[in-house]
């Protein structure tokens, strides 16, 4: 089975985000891949979000929240990150354009990202990953998957001259070498980064 890489420039971020729009659920794929890759969930995680995940009542009304918490599936672990305000924004479009009837009653027990099947279910993963691997293929992207979301928040964190240190622990990794890996730097990365050193 293929290893799947991260995103490593905005120039596809960019691309993907317009194949993505595509189609009637357009705004819903596009919203998920931008949670996807600016939060540390993996696609298990992301595809069961709730409105009530997302957002919080009070008194004047339904507020996105600040910050992204969840219990992890696989890790069983709490996880939690900010959202910034740029994702805020697309979240409150969204619900506002897809959910008027559930915020009007302020009922937020339903699917972020519903399936196309129903609301009352959650997207699959075998669509997720076809959705992705479809945006991927139009844009010559290769080794593109779910997860490629998730290793693409790592891997722009660390160009982000973020310390390996704390991506490790949003990641929940047990040792930096795994991160490492797990971002895909390469070679290629190290070199450039001594040759950009010209001390």
């Amino acid at each position: 089975m293929k290893t799947v890489e991260p995103l490593k420039s905005k120039k596809e971020i960019n691309k993907m985000k317009k194949s993505l729009s595509k189609g009637k659920y357009g705004e819903r794929n596009v919203l998920l891949f931008s949670i996807g890759i600016n939060t540390v969930y993996r696609i298990s995680d992301l595809r069961k979000l709730k409105l009530s995940d997302v957002l919080m009542k009070e008194k004047e009304g339904i507020k996105v929240k600040e910050r992204l918490s969840l219990k992890e599936q696989k890790t069983g672990k709490y996880n939690s990150v900010i959202l910034s305000e740029r994702l805020k924004t697309d979240i409150k479009k969204y619900v506002e354009t897809y959910f008027p009837y559930y915020l009007s009653k302020r009922e937020l027990d339903h699917y972020l990202f519903p399936s196309g099947k129903g609301e009352n279910q959650p997207m699959n993963r075998q669509t997720l990953w076809a959705i992705l691997n479809k945006a991927a293929k139009e844009n010559s992207i290769s080794n593109v998957g779910s997860h490629s979301m998730r290793k693409t928040f790592g891997y722009f964190l660390y160009k982000n001259n973020v310390s390996i240190e704390i991506i490790q622990e949003l990641l929940n990794h047990a040792s930096q070498r795994d991160t490492l890996r797990y971002i895909g730097i390469t070679q290629e990365d190290k070199d450039l980064a001594v040759m950009n050193l010209n001390l």
